[in-house]
């Protein structure tokens, strides 16, 4: 049966109608250039990135028949323009000058019909009921099959899961009969976990509890395939992930032991996935860029798929069936782009991911293929997205909110999606087990199932509170009246300060020396506040990721991704000028006179001289930056394994000994005097749901 229908990317081609179909829209189409895109697309699907030469074009699609010059340029032309493709930069139709063409983009065949023909009969009523049947039949079919522009919408939501614990990391598995998840309950305690849809029983996979990555299933789906911290117990610094596998299977009916396959010496394997005939890709980091790595379990080596040396490379995903790849990056524009790779880890597409309007600039963008490989689910910012492979980003509105992942059914229209937050509350203490204490407040309420007193207690989010430089207030960010907000606990009371209009997260902000203004980022804007509530933007020429410190009255240290992420910069504040320290991966950044310290995402901390640079920095290794503060000459800092809050001088000499912290509450956020603020973990609420 000759082919009438295929797909490229989000554009189905008609061949029997000569249209094309985007979104709903039909575009009448010429035959001879749809025949055109038709050969382009079968000599794809028979020889890869062969290209088709001019004159194999004109024999198959004129048969030699006399045209008029440049019958087949203008082909082209009118497909480019049809499907939205760039002649300068294609992403779709490459050009190879007095050579032919080659299609670019990967192409979606139906499945052919596997009816059998009728044996004919010379009874005419027979035919007439045959032909009626036959009829039926196929509009059904067609109903059932027919891929529509306009998915159903997601308008409910079914809870699954309500425990202590939280889960993560949650997918279907292949057949679409289980979940597939993370669950964690305290540090090295998680497990992965299987629950049966239809049932709902719950079954525990891995029969030693440990740190785990997501999960995904090997192509024959009959392991999984994640990584493990192969040293739970040792801090992160000094740990080693392995790329481990799970017979689920065998785990369904008891808990499984964990195979380690290989233990990587560059960190936790990012974005892990099973290829083919046991390879595993996965994206490896250094100093400069990220790599798309294979290792083979067959041999036993490590090799380099794909690198970008323009681009920072941050996230992929990888289609079994369609057997391409989905790769995120920044490029030096700051721009999003998609790259899709073949099977050989050739790429055929890249596009720029054009955001919407109101999406946050700085948010790193992830996806998850769909089960036809033809697009991607997108969280951000806890809203869903489809993302197609030309880089087209769509909304898809769901009844549910603050989603972290989500993953859809092999065969319906349902997702699995992970939604909740952490409930966290700001605790004043005394410095010391010594010092004056700190009253309790009167109103807060079950204080006694708290690690300590909370400032003020909610089920929301509230975190990095610093004291004003005369101690007179407490700034902290807050999303309890449903987005990040900077609010103000003066006089007993919380007020709330910023009110951008964004919904984007808040992720530092700063005291002026004064203690008279407030400067943070929200949606890679800079904002500044007086304790008014009087607040204006301040121009940029990078969106800021994060303010960090506010040491001089005129300058201030900020993060930016340029494209990598953690780029510490100064800002002058008089002449919105940036300036790059050169340096990236910064988690964390203070300043003590002309002594800028910063810390890495396993809390390692460095310090250099401005005007130096980075090349020149010393690491101070007694201290953690995940809970650290720099204020009035000492460094205070909580060790990792101990939980105690120590005091040191500025070159990071212990000094003394303060006092014990909690498991749940030790990221301690600022002092002032005899007063410590510090985080602390109530809980949180991450569950798993289905969406239909």
């Amino acid at each position: 049966m000759a082919q009438t229908r295929f797909f490229i990317n989000e554009f189905e081609i008609d061949l029997s109608r000569s249209v094309v179909i985007q979104n709903g829209q039909h575009t009448q189409v010429e035959p001879k250039v749809l025949q055109v895109l038709l050969l382009l697309a079968k000599r794809q699907r028979e020889h890869g990135e062969q290209v088709v030469t001019h004159e194999e074009i004109m024999t198959h699609v004129w048969q030699g028949v006399e045209v008029v010059p440049n019958a087949l340029q203008r082909c082209i032309a009118i497909l480019r323009k049809v499907l939205g493709d760039n002649a300068k930069n294609p992403s779709i139709i490459a050009t190879h000058p007095k050579i032919g063409y080659r299609l670019l983009a990967p192409v979606c065949w139906p499945e052919p019909s596997t009816e059998k023909t009728q044996t004919r009969t010379k009874n005419p009523y027979f035919k007439y009921s045959l032909l009626i049947v036959s009829t039926s039949l196929l509009c059904i079919l067609l109903y059932l099959v027919w891929p529509t522009t306009k998915p159903p919408a997601y308008t409910r939501v079914t809870p699954l899961t309500h425990t202590d614990a939280h889960e993560s990391h949650a997918i279907f598995s292949p057949d679409g009969d289980y979940l597939v998840f993370n669950r964690y309950a305290g540090s090295c305690t998680s497990h992965l976990w299987a629950r049966h849809i239809k049932s709902g029983q719950e079954n525990r996979l891995s029969a030693t509890p440990g740190q785990f990555g997501a999960p995904g299933f090997t192509p024959d789906g009959r392991e999984l395939v994640f990584a493990a911290k192969a040293d739970c117990e040792q801090p992160s610094a000094q740990s080693c992930w392995a790329l481990a596998t799970l017979d689920f299977a065998q785990a369904l009916t008891k808990p499984h032991a964990i195979e380690p396959r290989y233990v990587c010496d560059a960190g936790q394997p990012h974005a892990l996935n099973a290829l083919p005939n046991h390879a595993y890709a996965y994206l490896q980091s250094d100093d400069s860029q990220t790599r798309l790595v294979q290792y083979n379990d067959l041999t036993k080596t490590v090799d380099t798929l794909y690198s970008a040396a323009n681009d920072y490379l941050y996230h992929f995903d990888y289609h079994a069936h369609q057997q391409h790849f989905a790769l995120f990056s920044r490029d030096q524009s700051l721009n999003y782009v998609l790259t899709v790779l073949d099977k050989n880890a050739q790429p055929v597409q890249r596009n720029t991911i054009a955001l919407q309007p109101h999406m946050d600039p700085t948010a790193s963008l992830t996806g998850r293929f769909t089960p036809d490989g033809r697009t991607l689910l997108v969280v951000s910012n806890g809203q869903l997205y489809s993302l197609t492979l030309s880089g087209k980003l769509s909304l898809l509105p769901t009844p549910a909110t603050g989603l972290l992942g989500a993953d859809k059914h092999p065969t319906r229209h349902t997702l699995l999606a992970v939604n909740g937050q952490k409930d966290i509350d700001i605790a004043h203490l005394a410095l010391s087990h010594t010092g004056s204490a700190v009253a309790e407040p009167a109103h807060d309420l079950n204080s006694r199932a708290l690690p300590y007193p909370s400032l003020s207690r909610t089920q929301a989010q509230e975190r990095q509170a610093q004291f004003s430089p005369d101690g007179q207030q407490i700034g902290f960010i807050s999303n309890r009246n449903g987005v990040d907000q900077l609010w103000i606990w003066q006089d007993e009371q919380a007020i709330a300060l910023s009110n951008t209009g964004a919904s984007h997260p808040v992720h530092g902000f700063a005291w002026s020396p004064d203690a008279r203004h407030l400067l943070w980022a929200q949606g890679g804007k800079l904002h500044r506040a007086d304790l008014s509530g009087q607040q204006h933007s301040l121009s940029t020429r990078l969106p800021v990721h994060s303010v960090q410190a506010w040491h001089q009255p005129g300058q201030v240290l900020v993060l930016i991704s340029d494209p990598m992420p953690g780029g510490l910069y100064l800002y002058n504040l008089a002449s919105g000028e940036l300036s790059k320290l050169g340096i990236n991966g910064v988690h964390r950044a203070w300043q003590a006179g002309e002594q800028v310290y910063y810390s890495d995402a396993q809390g390692k901390v460095k310090r250099f001289t401005l005007g130096e640079g980075p090349a020149h920095a010393k690491a101070l290794t007694a201290l953690n930056g995940r809970a650290m503060v720099i204020k009035d000459k000492h460094i205070y800092s909580v060790d990792q394994k101990s939980l105690t809050l120590n005091r040191y001088d500025l070159d990071g000499k212990l000094l003394n000994t303060l006092r014990s912290l909690k498991p749940t509450a030790w990221k301690i956020s600022d002092v002032h005097q005899a007063q410590l603020l510090l985080e602390q973990f109530i809980g949180i609420e991450q569950e798993l749901v289905l969406i239909d």
